[in-house]
């Protein structure tokens, strides 16, 4: 039998970066940019409906916005918009804690909900070992607007775990689980060693309930002040 790996898994928006949102913040970048016209976002409304006008909640599973957008051109874009942008980004406390991890030998892995070329910066740029994210489906070089899979949130980050679990020989009770939602607290009971990252009222009572470590790391910003930022 392979040796098992310890590991740390870090969440992504508000556990390594203080943005609410990195898709949200990149759809404004795109909406600033012109890289959005009026049929994507006509494509939204129907998403936008359902989820009771919250982007938040659009985003999460409907990504209708990026539809017949080619596969190419947009990772091409997000590249362009986030790799620079990595590093100063991402907390400063939350860095030294990955080298931390790092110099200890521990399998670094991302496991997010945001869109999967989103996540695919981070890992670059942080030299992380691997991740889950949001997959987007492709159909002929472009994309349909539909997530493919598992969408790794709530329930279903539980659910990718296992995955990441059996593609890294991961040990369960070796392995920390960064996360800054009440959403997340399935996943993190299934980690020996939960962190609360900035956590929410609900995840931070819930984390003191059962004696999680709760970590703060820096001041996360709200949406509308990464919004005025794009539109300066």
């Amino acid at each position: 039998m392979a040796d098992l790996h310890s590991a740390a898994i870090f969440d992504l928006d508000g556990t390594l970066i203080p943005h609410t949102s990195a898709e949200i913040t990149f759809f404004f970048h795109m909406l600033k940019s012109g890289n959005l016209n009026a049929m994507n976002l006509l494509q939204m409304f129907p998403a936008l409906w359902t989820a009771g006008g919250n982007l938040h909640n659009m985003t999460r599973a409907n990504k209708g916005y990026l539809r017949n957008k080619r596969v190419e051109e947009l990772e091409n874009a997000v590249r362009k918009y986030f790799e620079p942008r990595v590093k100063k980004i991402v907390f400063p406390r939350m860095l030294e804690i990955i080298e931390k991890h790092r110099v200890a030998g521990d399998k670094l892995l991302l496991l997010t909900g945001t869109l999967d070329l989103i996540a695919g910066c981070f890992i670059r740029e942080l030299d992380f070992d691997g991740y889950k994210a949001a997959t987007l489906e492709i159909v002929n070089g472009r994309y349909t607007g539909k997530i493919e899979g598992i969408l790794p949130f709530g329930m279903g980050k539980l659910e990718v775990l296992r995955e990441l679990k059996s593609r890294f020989n991961l040990d369960m009770d070796k392995t920390t689980l960064y996360a800054n939602i009440f959403s997340d607290r399935y996943v993190m009971n299934a980690i020996q060693m939960p962190v609360a990252v900035n956590p929410d009222q609900k995840l931070r009572s819930y984390a003191r309930r059962l004696n999680w470590k709760i970590i703060e790391v820096g001041r996360k910003k709200p949406f509308s002040a990464w919004l005025i930022s794009l539109f300066r």
